[in-house]
């Protein structure tokens, strides 16, 4: 389910030797380009905008297959823009793509100019799909250039549900129109997501939903990505009572789940293969529950290489536990069947959570539909009378009427099972118990578990130089984020860790760096062996920091001109002990202690003979500030700043 990103690179090369042709405009288009608006003077902010863009599906009376077809109309406003663009059309091995056409008329000409010619692109990030796109390449743009592009396609739908994404992240939108049209006595059901849409305008043959005057919202650094706030439409196409319906009508989220086990049924059985690999996970383990749940996490995680596959329906079904065992790989949702085929042998009770590990705000409350989902995680039933060890209630849930249940992900090799993925905290998803569909929200995690802990020697030596010794543990989702980018290159990673430390340390040399990807209590270590010359600018200027380099460590933004909320990835906990070794006789920093909404900062300074000791927190639960919240973020940073600034004197100025 995981991995459906395609990449349009190539289509370029393939499409440059198409055959222009000329001929007319389809009348929908020539009804655009006659009432097209004039281009704006100067520079406009954006280099494009679409004029119009339609889907329309139009119901077969059997309920399937689906004529679908889709228009779209775009203007170029600058020479900023390429001069080249594609349209696209995505499909799979279940639709059979009959029309693909590209029409460009620049400006001042009327001429109207077909560039005939497309192209299938199927590059992607996974192992085994048969999703592709349908590429038209349009060529020679220019400032005041209208394009068209129109697709006519067949699809056999596999439920009688449908989302569409409206709106566009990159370019003003300035018509748009969603248009679907069924046989007499069927009706529709929908529903808005991330902003309350129109209500659809009905004839005889169908409905409309249009949306008018969409601009993208701005994309500021720690803001929501864009494609989280362009509008979603979620609809249902309901045949008439009593007609056998061609296609699975999820009348709720209960249908929903005997539609997916009807898919899964079976495949998480267990055989000896899988039971002697319960057996092996388990041996060993402590007898806590959390300790023999990770046990057989870790097994799956580490031992199963992960390969996307999906293939039309094979999207949502999951391959046979023995057979991902077997020959050990297998997507999300294979690696999570087998990991709740393992958990069943081992004696724990799980179920299938279906969810959307790259997007928020997918699921509808009323209309389930398949298309909500990208990936598969499991619930595993917590033992009703064990207690629950601190810091696991940012990966549990209690799904009405099952308990506890807690969260785990096997796919996301980043992730210590027991924290939930940063990737899936509040989003919603889709939990199976049998034939209960249950919708769930995933915890928005705790600054307790996610936290990074530095510990940081400094010893003053005779010759006025010193040494240092910086070990920093990261858990939770900085612990993800630090093993992803060793994982991209290890090389890239040190140099930075590095770089960083010769900030924090001005005329420090770097003498040793080590790295743990993984404790056992999940955390991802790096340890640093810093020299300190006597010449340096750190022990130059007659002051020493006592919490060097703190301030690194958040994340921060301008705000002078900012439009948009600020969204950090998670909550988050930075803990800072330092002492300083050999360090003269004199004053101590104050000790500092601010709070605000959802975040504190605390620090103190200690001396216990030749030892100067420091202690700095900085915990942020909240990770969403609005505009009016902004001074306060001002007041947190500059508390973090404030604390981060203790130093002691070396000697007089």
């Amino acid at each position: 389910m995981r991995g459906h990103r395609i990449v349009f690179a190539c289509a370029l090369a393939a499409l440059a030797v198409t055959v222009e042709a000329r001929a007319g405009l389809p009348d929908w288009a020539k009804a655009i380009a006659e009432s097209a608006p004039p281009i704006p003077e100067g520079s406009p902010e954006w280099p494009s905008r679409v004029l119009y863009s339609e889907v329309r599906i139009e119901v077969d009376p059997k309920g399937s297959p689906w004529r679908v077809v889709q228009r779209s109309a775009g203007q170029i406003l600058s020479n900023r823009a390429d001069d080249v663009m594609l349209g696209f059309f995505n499909f799979n091995d279940d639709t059979k793509v009959k029309k693909s056409k590209g029409w460009h008329v620049p400006p001042g000409e009327r001429a109207e100019r077909n560039i005939g010619g497309s192209v299938d692109v199927t590059m992607s990030d996974t192992f085994l799909t048969d999703a592709k796109a349908r590429a038209v390449a349009l060529q020679g743009l220019k400032r005041g250039s209208l394009v068209f592009f129109e697709f006519e396609a067949e699809r056999k739908p596999y439920t009688s549900s449908e989302t569409f994404s409206l709106g566009d992240a990159t370019r003003p939108v300035d018509l748009e129109r969603v248009v679907l049209a069924a046989p007499p006595g069927w009706t529709l059901r929908h529903a808005w997501l991330r902003s309350k849409g129109p209500e659809p305008s009905r004839d005889a043959t169908g409905w409309t939903f249009q949306v008018s005057g969409w601009m993208p919202p701005k994309d500021e650094p720690l803001g929501p990505d864009a494609s989280d706030l362009t509008p979603r439409l979620v609809v249902a196409l309901d045949p008439p009572a009593g007609a056998p319906p061609a296609v699975p009508a999820l009348s709720d989220w209960d249908g929903f789940a005997r539609w997916f086990q009807g898919l899964a049924k079976g495949r998480d059985a267990s055989d000896p293969a899988i039971e002697a690999a319960a057996k092996e996970a388990l041996a060993g383990a402590p007898a806590e529950p959390l300790d023999r749940i990770r046990a057989v996490a870790l097994l799956v995680r580490n031992r199963v290489r992960y390969l996307s596959r999906a293939v039309g329906i094979g999207g949502y079904t999951p391959a046979y536990a023995k057979a991902t065992l077997a020959g050990l790989y297998g997507d999300c949702k294979d690696k999570g069947t087998l990991f709740r085929s393992v958990l069943s042998a081992a004696g724990f009770e799980s179920y299938p959570i279906l969810i959307n590990a790259t997007r928020a705000d997918t699921v509808a409350d009323t209309i389930p539909d398949p298309g909500a989902f990208d990936h598969f995680v499991v619930g595993v039933a917590w033992p009703k009378d064990a207690p629950v060890p601190d810091g696991l209630g940012s990966a549990m849930i209690e799904p009405p009427g099952l308990g506890r249940v807690l969260v785990v992900d096997t796919t996301d090799e980043y992730a210590w099972p027991g924290t939930l993925p940063a990737a899936l905290a509040g989003h919603r998803g889709a939990l199976i118990a049998g034939d209960r569909g249950i919708l769930v929200t995933m915890p928005a995690g705790d600054p307790a578990t996610h936290r990074i802990e530095r510990s940081a020697v400094l010893t003053l030596g005779k010759d006025g130089g010193a040494g240092v010794t910086v070990e920093t543990k990261y858990f939770g989702w900085p612990a993800e984020t630090a093993r992803a980018k060793y994982a991209g290159s290890a090389v890239e990673r040190r140099e930075s860790v590095e770089a960083e430390a010769r900030r924090a340390w001005a005329g420090a040399e770097v003498k040793d760096y080590s790295s743990t990807l993984e404790t056992r209590d999940g955390a991802y270590v790096e340890t640093l062996k810093l020299d300190l010359p006597a010449d340096s600018a750190e022990l130059q200027d007659g002051l020493l920091g006592v919490f060097a380099g703190t301030t690194a460590d958040v994340a921060r933004v301008p705000l002078a001109k900012r439009k948009g909320p600020i969204v950090f990835e998670g909550p988050v906990r930075l803990s800072y002990v330092a002492s300083i070794v050999g360090a003269p006789e004199g004053g101590l920093p104050q000790p500092q202690e601010v709070s605000g909404t959802g975040w504190m900062v605390k620090s103190g300074v200690s001396r216990e003979g030749d030892t100067v000791r420091g202690s700095l927190v900085y915990e942020r639960a909240r990770t969403r500030f609005d505009p009016e919240a902004f001074p306060e973020v001002k007041q947190m940073w500059s508390a973090v700043g404030k604390a981060g600034a203790a130093a002691i004197i070396l000697r007089p100025r």
